[in-house]
């Protein structure tokens, strides 16, 4: 091998490697990352106490700030037009760990800050796993079923949750449309985040 081909294929190996390393996992996600689909762009930072702070920005450029608990139960939204907060009434410790055929229901309150509904359930059940690309990159996630009951039984909605126990985030929805057909929506690309802010 001469010595410039070693060098060409040196190269290779190192981008190689340098792609490999673009792909957050469970150590690098402590940090941050950033989640992206259709001129959308979420930055992920994880927090104390297993909160989680989701700064998504669209392609009009309005922003919204969420407040996650381990990147699955939403307890705060805002944004520039309304500010809404999912108080709960049950242990949200209680919703993990999500494993498989686990069964758990969360009680908790939709309020915004000059008004209060009534409780509502929202009933989980994990029904499996799967693998999902986002890019170059792939991760496991658990398929969580979510189902919104109101104080009479009746369900409000449903839908499922692509969740990755690796990142602690959603990573994707998946909605059934009229007729049974399923439609999911998923982020394109994932990165690091290049630098790391406070909540």
């Amino acid at each position: 091998m001469s010595y410039r081909t070693g060098l060409i294929a040196l190269a290779s190996l190192v981008g190689t490697h340098a792609v490999a390393q673009e792909c957050p996992n469970g150590q690098t996600a402590k940090v941050g990352y950033v989640l992206e689909r259709q001129g959308s762009r979420a930055e992920i930072r994880p927090s104390a106490e297993n909160f989680v702070h989701a700064l998504n920005t669209y392609p009009d450029g309005t922003k919204q700030d969420v407040i996650y608990y381990r990147g699955f139960f939403e307890v705060s939204r805002r944004d520039n037009v309304a500010h809404r907060f999912r108080v709960p009434l049950s242990d949200l410790r209680s919703i993990f760990p999500l494993d498989a055929k686990a069964r758990r229901a969360v009680t908790y309150v939709p309020a915004e800050p000059t008004k209060v509904g009534t409780p509502v359930s929202l009933e989980i059940t994990v029904t499996g796993q799967e693998t999902l690309r986002l890019g170059s990159c792939s991760y496991t996630v658990t398929i969580v079923r979510n189902r919104l009951v109101n104080g009479e039984g009746r369900t409000l909605s449903e839908h499922t949750d692509l969740y990755s126990p690796e990142l602690g985030f959603v990573l994707g929805k998946r909605y059934e449309e009229r007729g049974g057909r399923l439609t999911t929506v998923v982020y394109q690309n994932i990165r690091p985040l290049a630098r790391a802010a406070p909540l």
